[in-house]
């Protein structure tokens, strides 16, 4: 039996990590959360191009944190915490390289939290989406109720949150909350995969600035937002990737990015970070 609790399958360009606690659905405590964290970030700063994030099984991508954690903390405590597990879901949203959420089973609590803070998300047709928090006394801790509002607005937001309900797949394609439709269980890691792969085969520099564009642009108004995404695509359209591409356009003929790979691994653009 596997003892890891996150398990990192590599495949060319792409990578598959799985959290891999079953017997509790996946739960998310301390040790799930560090070794998540550690396997990202090593993976961002290889030669990967795009990541698939699951849960091991077909019950559960996360149901979640685990409460045997949280149980008797003082607020104090409390907030050590989870502001701990706040920052490794926000890494996730950083992630220079795009993280797809492959989404098997529930994805409630702290596993919607990831789902949220990742590039986007494929869902299984029995997936369920959900904020449970506050039928224990509890809010989300990492991350959930400011990005569920940034994604589906205040209204959508608070009535999740508060009630308690869950957000079956479908509907949660109907929301923008994923961007494809459910597929049955036995396939969303391998569509997430595809995706990954097709991301895999654009431009490495480019697919990284898109993501520092998209990023930048959520947290500034849109004169800054353009003017950042002017200074990016400066960059990007005067370097060696963009060479290849439009001589491979030209050519009728597949770009060979890997010839072109910048030695920068953090920002997509080429700078030293």
């Amino acid at each position: 039996m596997n003892d890891e609790v996150v398990v990192v399958e590599r495949n060319g360009p792409i990578a598959t990590v799985r959290i891999n606690r079953p017997e509790v659905h996946n739960a998310l405590n301390r040790r799930v959360l560090t070794d998540l964290d550690r396997a990202l970030a090593t993976l961002a700063a290889e030669d990967v191009r795009a990541i698939v994030l699951t849960g091991t099984g077909t019950r559960a991508f996360s149901a979640g944190a685990d409460l045997d954690e949280l149980s008797g903390l003082s607020s104090e405590q409390a907030y050590t915490v989870l502001s701990a597990g706040q920052e490794v879901v926000a890494r996730i949203e950083r992630s220079p390289v795009p993280v797809i959420a492959a989404v098997n089973g529930l994805a409630l609590g702290g596993g919607f939290e990831v789902v949220l803070a990742c590039t986007f998300a494929v869902l299984a047709d029995g997936a369920q989406l959900g904020l449970p928090e506050t039928g224990l006394g509890l809010l989300p801790g990492y991350g959930g109720s400011q990005r569920l509002f940034r994604r589906v607005g205040r209204p959508v937001a608070a009535f999740t949150i508060l009630t308690g309900e869950r957000i079956p797949a479908d509907r949660a394609y109907a929301l923008g909350l994923t961007p494809t439709a459910p597929v049955p269980v036995e396939q969303v890691v391998d569509a997430a995969r595809d995706l990954a792969l097709r991301i895999a085969a654009r431009g490495p520099r480019a697919v990284r600035a898109v993501l520092l564009a998209l990023r930048h642009g959520a947290d500034v108004p849109l004169d800054a937002g353009l003017a950042f995404e002017s200074a990016l695509a400066g960059l990007v359209t005067g370097g060696e990737e963009a060479a290849e591409g439009i001589a491979a356009f030209r050519a009728r003929r597949s770009p060979a990015f890997d010839a072109t790979r910048p030695d920068a691994q953090h920002d997509g653009t080429g700078k030293d970070t």
